[in-house]
């Protein structure tokens, strides 16, 4: 390690764990919200300094449940804030942004192309 440069803390992974932990709870039995459909919290990146988690998630279902489920999450970021807020130990919760994570259905999108590739040349 060079002089004059801290060691990478370890502390905004602890947070992000802990956030995807608690968000998907509370999407599965906290938020009775019946837009919100088959939602998987995927991945939570929080800043260095701890005040903004991005919460990434995918959800299974038609582009429409799937603009629901967006909008749903929208509507009820300040609920989802306040669970937040009163499971941390903290001084401040973090502010939320949620972002679709598109890289499971690419997996999917793949894996189909490449089953149809195998069973063209059958």
């Amino acid at each position: 390690m060079s002089e004059g440069r801290k060691p990478r803390s370890h502390r905004p992974d602890r947070m992000a764990d802990f956030v995807r932990e608690e968000v998907a709870q509370f999407l599965l039995n906290g938020l009775k919200d019946p837009r919100i459909g088959f939602i998987t919290v995927t991945n939570v990146k929080m800043t260095v300094d701890l005040k903004t988690a991005r919460v990434y998630y995918s959800v299974f279902g038609s582009d429409k449940e799937k603009q629901e489920t967006e909008e749903a999450l929208s509507e009820s970021l300040g609920k989802i804030r306040s669970h937040l807020s009163k499971k941390m130990h903290t001084r401040f919760s973090p502010r939320l942004e949620f972002f679709v994570d598109e890289g499971l259905e690419n997996s999917y999108r793949v894996q189909e192309l490449l089953g149809s590739i195998n069973r063209a040349e059958t």
